[in-house]
C-alpha cells in the first residue's frame, strides 16, 4: 500500500468521526481514465476532503510558495502534489498536467487560485477549461464546505475544440464551471 493509500484511509477515520465527514455524488467520479476535479477552495483542508472523499488517487496542484516549507514541503511532495507559480503562464506546471492525464490520473485544480474564505467567488482564469479541452479530459466540479465534499457530474468540453483559443469562449466555458460548482452547494447547505 502507498504512503497516499495509507494517509488517505487514517485521515479519513480522522474527519469521519471528528468532524463528521461526508462525501455526495461519489458516483459521479469516473472509474478510471484522466479527469481534472476542479473545487472552490476555502480553506488549507480542501485538499484533505477531496482525497478523503475520492476513490481514485488525486493529484494537486498547489502554489508553489508551500514547497519551500520544510515539512509541508516535503509531505505535500511525497503525496504527489506539483507547483505552479501563481500570476504567470506556468509552462512546467501544465506538462506536468499534461504527463499526469496521459498516464490516465486525475489531478485536482482550484480554479480560483487561492482560498475564498467567506463563501466569495473571484474572477476564475479560462484556463484551466482550455487546459481540459487540450487535454481531451472532462472536469469532475466538487464543491466544499468545512465538513463535506459534493462532486457533480463530470463535464465534457470537446466539442469547443475549435474555440479553445477564442478568449471569449473560454472564460464564458470558465464562468460557467464556476457556476455549476456553486450550484453543488446550494443543493447541499
Amino acid at each position: 500500500m502507498s504512503f497516499y493509500n495509507i494517509a488517505v484511509k487514517v485521515v479519513h477515520g480522522v474527519f469521519k468521526v471528528f468532524m463528521l465527514f461526508k462525501a455526495n455524488g461519489k458516483e459521479n467520479i469516473p472509474t478510471e481514465g484522466a479527469f481534472l476535479l476542479c473545487a472552490n477552495h476555502r480553506a488549507y483542508r480542501d485538499a484533505v476532503l477531496l482525497a478523503i472523499g475520492c476513490r481514485r488517487k488525486l493529484t494537486f496542484m498547489a502554489k508553489d510558495e508551500l514547497f519551500h516549507k520544510p515539512v509541508l514541503g516535503w509531505l505535500i511532495k511525497s503525496l504527489g502534489a506539483f507547483p505552479i507559480r501563481r500570476g504567470k503562464g506556468d509552462a512546467a506546471a501544465v506538462m506536468a498536467t499534461l504527463k499526469i492525464m496521459k498516464k490516465g490520473e486525475a489531478t485536482v485544480i482550484f480554479p480560483e487560485g487561492t482560498r475564498m474564505k467567506n463563501g466569495e467567488r473571484k474572477h476564475v482564469n479560462s484556463g484551466i477549461v482550455r487546459l481540459a479541452i487540450q487535454c481531451g479530459v472532462p472536469i469532475v466540479p466538487a464543491y466544499l464546505t468545512w465538513n463535506s465534499v459534493t462532486y457533480g457530474k463530470p463535464i465534457n468540453y470537446n466539442e469547443y475544440t475549435e474555440s479553445v483559443h477564442d478568449g471569449d469562449v473560454m472564460q464564458s466555458l470558465a464562468d460557467g464551471l464556476m457556476d455549476t460548482i456553486f450550484s453543488l452547494g446550494e443543493k447541499n447547505e
